[in-house]
């Protein structure tokens, strides 16, 4: 079984979000890991409002899922997400979801971003608080 990542929210499935099928649409998942990866920079202590905030912005360049088994509506989803490499003006944020009440693999994914000025959209240097906060963040010793 793949190792959840440290951080994770959970969400609950709305029934708008399932399809004809009964299932997840495959469009939501992208959605659930922008979600994680909001919750996590919040986490983090560096928020993407703050970031707007200091005229930077991030621009998704990259996204993708791969789907592992279904989800339905009502189900309780857990959403991992973690810094899965750190470039000079680009992140990728890994992602996995898991049902957690059977540790059931739902989906996992990927968004790559670069880091650029808010109103230019010029390309950026990943803000030092990210790297420090990453860092610091993902070496605690869990308890």
């Amino acid at each position: 079984m793949i190792q959840p990542f440290r951080f994770y929210t959970d969400l609950r499935v709305r029934f708008n979000e399932t399809d004809a099928q009964g299932h997840v649409n495959f469009a939501w998942y992208l959605n659930y890991f922008d979600i994680a990866l909001l919750a996590y920079l919040h986490t983090l202590g560096y928020s993407y409002s703050q970031m707007l905030q200091d005229g930077q912005d991030m621009l998704y360049i990259d996204a993708h899922a791969v789907y592992q088994a279904p989800a339905y509506y009502d189900d309780l989803l857990r959403i991992h997400c973690r810094i899965g490499k750190l470039g000079n003006t680009s992140m990728r944020f890994d992602f996995q979801i898991f049902k957690p009440t059977v540790e059931h693999l739902v989906a996992t994914g990927e968004i790559t971003v670069v880091c650029a000025q808010r109103d230019t959209y010029e390309k950026l240097r990943v803000p030092e608080v990210i790297r420090q906060a990453v860092a610091a963040y993902e070496s605690a010793v869990q308890g």
